[in-house]
């Protein structure tokens, strides 16, 4: 860090205001001892009334020249330090400085332990339970002249080996403008407006997965991060729109070239502290060139395990989605409930193919805790912690009940994959940057059709021989900070 003269004499300053607070003090504290001297010689008469009234004038001028010398030296150092950077550590590390600039530092971990139960044995695993760093993140993000927002992430948690799967390790990459007020336009790698609960960080997504049908369907045809540019904004006190085109296929899995298009509207008639209400609709269409084709997948609300919907449309080279949700908020109690269907064609010689998702679920924080709606992002924010653990209190305590429902047709089967996935789970934030999660997921009906990719590389593979996927049950526990 290059430090200019301005900011070396700064720091002189700072060192020298010090020295002469310390001396004044004391200084100070003589000059009252020296005055009840005085009036003690005075009443004795060892001295005169004149001579008294000489020496105190002359104590308090002293006095007076040095409180005058160090309130100059302060008035000095203020001038000299405005321009300086401050250090802001309530809840977080930013770095503040002048013309509206600030540098974030920030992060988070999140540690998982996945448990199959009866007939799930996790064989591409090695064996259960499962251990992984979902997540290990560092970032650097901030603002320039109040105009510019910018924002790195990196995810350590990238390719753990043991077979674990594999993301794309930087998460966030991206350069913001804010001049066109209440405009907002991103250039770079950044998530495209598409789902509430893909919008809303990992850090405060109810369940420790977010609901892996719809999910899928979203992340693989056009919401998750891509590199795009994008627009957004707010109005009326109520509605957002968004909208991005990205460069490159959304699906990770197939040929990486390609186009698309993200559109998001939302409406929040109700969002004050512990209350709200949220719709929102929105689409994607995704055109492949040069071939490859489309692979939308989802898990079984789990992370480590296979996938138990597919449908690998490998000839196909367009795909259209829409997404409608809706949530509330009242208090301690929420719902949230999502819907994305897709269609994949332009195949020439497989058929189109339509796949459906959604899922519904509500959670209640026995503590009195309200989730935090951020209705001009249409998304969901840090939950404030009432009485955290540090202070004596108990934290934060919150449980929650979701049904997720999937059908996805598939280019190697006249049937189609369904399954529905009930999971329940229970959380304690001792503080507001601190929690631990326990999930219980239940495959409660699957129908997987003649799908051979499901019979391999699918959640029969985690199976013991002659189990069906509606027999998988896991326990799932994670442990999360961020700063």
């Amino acid at each position: 860090m290059v430090f200019k003269k301005a900011h070396i004499k700064s720091l002189l300053g700072s060192i020298l205001i010090g020295s002469m607070a310390a001396v004044s003090t004391p200084a100070m504290a003589s000059n009252e001892a020296m005055m009840d001297l005085l009036k003690i010689l005075r009443d004795k008469g060892s001295i005169s009334a004149e001579e008294y009234e000489l020496l105190a004038n002359a104590s308090k001028a002293d006095a007076e020249k040095v409180e005058g010398s160090v309130n100059e030296m302060k008035a000095e150092v203020k001038e000299a330090t405005k321009d300086m950077p401050k250090i802001n550590t309530k809840g977080k590390l930013v770095f503040e400085g002048e013309d509206g600039n600030e540098f974030r530092i920030g992060g988070r971990l999140q540690a998982d332990t996945t448990v199959g139960f009866g007939d799930v044995n996790f064989a591409r695993e090695g064996g259960s339970p499962v251990t992984e760093f979902r997540r290990a993140r560092i970032y650097l993000s901030g603002k320039i002249q109040d105009l510019w927002k910018f924002k790195f992430q990196y995810d350590f948690a990238d390719d753990q080996g043991g077979g674990a799967p594999h993301t794309n390790a930087i998460k966030d990459a991206y350069i913001a403008y804010t001049g066109f007020k209440p405009v907002t336009v991103t250039l770079g790698h950044h998530k495209t407006p598409l789902s509430i609960e893909e919008l809303t960080s990992s850090k405060y997504i109810t369940f420790i997965e977010r609901s892996q049908f719809v999910n899928g369907i979203v992340a693989d045809t056009g919401g998750g991060r891509q590199y795009a540019l994008s627009a957004k904004s707010h109005f009326n006190d109520m509605f957002t729109a968004a909208g991005a085109y990205y460069i490159g296929t959304a699906n990770e899995d197939e040929a990486p070239t390609g186009t698309g298009f993200v559109g998001r509207l939302t409406a929040s008639p109700v969002h004050e502290k512990t209350k709200a209400i949220h719709f929102g609709i929105g689409a994607a269409f995704d055109k492949i060139s040069g071939g490859g084709g489309f692979n939308i997948d989802g898990e079984a609300e789990i992370h480590p395990g296979n996938d138990i919907l597919e449908n690998d449309a490998t000839n196909h080279e367009t795909s259209t989605t829409f997404v409608a949700e809706a949530a509330g908020v009242w208090g301690p109690l929420s719902l949230q409930a999502e819907y994305a269907n897709n269609t994949i064609e332009d195949s020439p010689t497989v058929r189109d193919l339509d796949s459906d998702a959604w899922y519904v679920y509500g959670s209640y924080y026995f503590t009195g805790e309200s989730r935090n709606y951020d209705w001009k992002s249409g998304a969901f924010k840090q939950t404030k912690v009432k009485n955290p653990l540090n202070k004596g209190g108990l934290g934060a305590w919150e449980a929650a009940l979701r049904y997720t429902s999937g059908d996805y047709d598939n280019a190697g089967s006249i049937t189609s994959d369904e399954a529905d996935v009930l999971t329940a789970a229970l959380n304690w934030y001792p503080s507001n940057n601190i929690r631990f999660s326990a999930n219980y997921v239940n495959v409660l009906d699957a129908n997987l059709g003649a799908d051979s990719e499901l019979g391999s590389g699918g959640i029969n593979g985690e199976l013991e021989p002659g189990a069906a996927a509606d027999d998988a049950q896991y326990f799932i526990l994670r442990g999360q900070w961020y700063f």
